[in-house]
């Protein structure tokens, strides 16, 4: 046996391995998974944590054996469940979002279709960069593993080198369908892959809709092809994706432009168009901004991490708002201090303690403006 024989030897053993992980991932993915009862009453509950003071929400939870006993029937006989979305839009930080919220009754069968199906065939198939929407995964995931890919490469080149930061323009209302459907072909079931690809065709001809939870699986997993090329085929030294915002680290320059060309030409062939403003090569010794947190090294080459300027002031702005509502009695203080808190609690997995000495301060003028102390900086 020559070497071109033991390669393709080792390459179909691979490729058997592959399959047979596949099928067993995808050996419950199934019509009847998604339907059985005890699957859809833990969706059910699910779907009603932290909003059962919507009436909808009481209603159906009111007559839940009776509401997830005709949902199972809809299911197994092919009956269109989908209801009209309660659209609306938000903005936020000046970016308008336009929403299209689903349903209880479809959301319950949608999320024991996430979790049953989509997920467990989906998400193994996405690299460990990929941050977004994932159990275990998030934001302080994605801090933590950008701190770790920074310590590294301070490690082998010192602050030398560059990052390729991306954005992608309007990403939930340009993902084409087509490719939004290449995920169902993990599925073995064809009646998974007829019911996915209607969730998808009921909504237009390209994008999909904020606050539906399959549309957010998809999401993810649009660029994973993207994902899996930049990291396997291009040298970089780190990559990391959150959503629509990907960066690769990397000490040529020029490395890095070559692989925004690559990036560029593989999101134009999904249907993508890149953010040129928020799309740049940047040296790591000046640091950069990523979700809306400050990355740099010290001068000892620790990695710091701050909250950006841009999410303090509107903090600021937002405490100014709730003292505000508070004072016309149109939201309690324990609302606005739950509120706080949530925010606060962000900050203490950063290198946050003057913005957070602050912000307190500021909270007790506001709300408790006996003590009018202002500590911390400003």
């Amino acid at each position: 046996m020559n070497s071109e024989e033991r390669r393709a030897a080792r390459r179909k053993r691979r490729e058997e391995k592959r399959a047979a992980k596949r099928a067993e991932r995808v050996r419950n993915c199934t019509l009847e998974r998604i339907a059985d009862p005890n699957a859809l009453y833990i969706a059910a509950k699910q779907c009603g944590r932290n909003v059962k003071w919507k009436a909808s929400i009481q209603t159906y939870l009111v007559h839940i054996l009776r509401n997830i006993t005709k949902a199972r029937a809809d299911i197994l006989n092919g009956v269109d469940f989908c209801r009209p979305t309660n659209d609306f839009v938000i903005y936020e930080q000046g970016v308008r979002r336009e929403i299209s919220a689903v349903k209880i009754y479809e959301r319950v069968i949608k999320k024991s279709y996430c979790q049953n199906a989509l997920v467990p065939a989906v998400v193994p198939t996405l690299i460990a960069n990929n941050y977004a929407n994932v159990k275990g995964r998030g934001t302080l995931y994605a801090i933590q593993h950008v701190k770790h890919h920074m310590a590294r490469h301070f490690r082998k080149h010192g602050t030398d080198g560059y990052i390729l930061l991306v954005d992608i323009s309007k990403y939930f209302a340009s993902i084409d369908h087509e490719h939004a459907k290449e995920i169902l072909e993990q599925f073995d079931d064809p009646r998974l892959k007829a019911l996915g690809t209607h969730f998808v065709d009921r909504q237009g001809e390209v994008g999909l809709g904020l606050g539906d939870e399959p549309n957010q699986i998809h999401a993810v997993a649009f660029l994973s092809p993207i994902d899996h090329f930049v990291t396997e085929c291009c040298g970089v030294e780190a990559y990391g994706r959150y959503m629509d915002d990907l960066y690769a680290i990397h000490t040529s320059k020029e490395h890095l432009q070559t692989v925004l060309g690559c990036i560029e030409a593989l999101c134009a062939a999904r249907g993508m168009r890149l953010n040129t403003k928020k799309t740049h090569i940047v040296k790591l010794s000046r640091g950069f901004t990523f979700l809306k947190k400050r990355f740099f090294y010290s001068e000892t080459g620790k990695v710091v991490v701050k909250p950006c300027r841009s999410s303090i002031t509107k903090m600021r702005r937002k405490l100014k708002a709730m003292a505000k509502l508070v004072g016309r009695g149109a939201m309690t203080e324990e609302q606005a201090y739950a509120a706080y808190q949530s925010w606060r609690g962000s900050m203490k997995h950063i290198d946050a303690q003057k913005t957070v000495e602050s912000m307190d301060a500021l909270y007790r003028e506001l709300f408790h403006p006996v003590n009018t102390f202002r500590g911390g900086s400003h």
